[in-house]
């Protein structure tokens, strides 16, 4: 299970380094704007879920025409961030699992957030309920080989299975899922807890490391990978109400 406590904890503490670090999620959120694109650009309300800094938003303000935008995240501290780029937003301060939404929404959208639901299917289902007829769900995140190697290390398990969200989206008749695997090398084992911290991914586990442990992880890592390398493994995909 997600430690959603956690998550927002250690969200909320990277939000002031997280633009300069989160290069992988900014190019998600590019793609996954140009995916939607593809399908509309004209818009009546707007959900995003999982704001952060804002990242998606901007984009979402420079490329889509919209009457309302609503925003989502689990830490009130993004309030702050998203307020600056889009002023008129209404935020909406949340777990998106327990979230309870009174409106349809024309566009769903979520870039790097919805990873961290306990319930990925679940909350996919729910979102598309919230679409008004012809609405789109559009979704960039991590599928289940993300991180695998930070995982292999430190027993973390899998909370999902990309082959799930891969049903999902094709038992709602959509043909637009993509899939990535993209490998960063850093020069140390310290510097990948380091980005991770400084992302706000750390939150995937409470982990106490001792100047000792640490020594420890860092040799299994250098033993079993050569090098010091973190993979990411994106996945895109568009699922419209019809």
């Amino acid at each position: 299970m997600i430690n959603k406590s956690l998550v927002k904890k250690r969200f909320s503490k990277s939000f002031s380094t997280y633009d300069k670090n989160a290069l992988i999620q900014k190019e998600m959120a590019k793609k996954l704007i140009d995916l939607t694109l593809k399908e509309k650009k004209d818009f009546n309300k707007i959900l995003e879920i999982g704001s952060a800094t804002g990242i998606l938003t901007k984009e979402i303000k420079m490329s889509f025409a919209y009457k309302k935008l609503y925003i989502n995240d689990i830490a009130s501290e993004s309030k702050f961030y998203v307020d600056k780029i889009e002023p008129e937003n209404t935020f909406i301060e949340g777990d998106i699992e327990e979230v309870i939404f009174n409106e349809k929404f024309d566009l769903i959208i979520a870039n790097a957030s919805l990873q961290w639901c306990n319930d990925i299917i679940g909350t996919l289902n729910k979102l598309k309920n919230l679409l008004t007829n012809n609405g789109i769900l559009a979704v960039s995140m991590f599928g289940d080989r993300n991180l695998n190697e930070v995982k292999s290390i430190f027993n973390i398990v899998n909370n999902y299975k990309t082959e799930d969200i891969k049903k999902f989206v094709f038992f709602n008749n959509s043909q637009i899922f993509e899939e990535e695997i993209i490998k960063y090398k850093f020069e140390t084992f310290i510097d990948i807890l380091k980005h991770m911290k400084l992302t706000g991914i750390n939150a995937i586990k409470e982990i106490k490391l001792t100047k000792n442990s640490l020594k420890e992880y860092e040799k299994e890592y250098i033993t079993r990978y050569s090098c010091p390398i973190l993979t990411y493994n994106p996945v895109y995909f568009i699922v419209k109400n019809f």
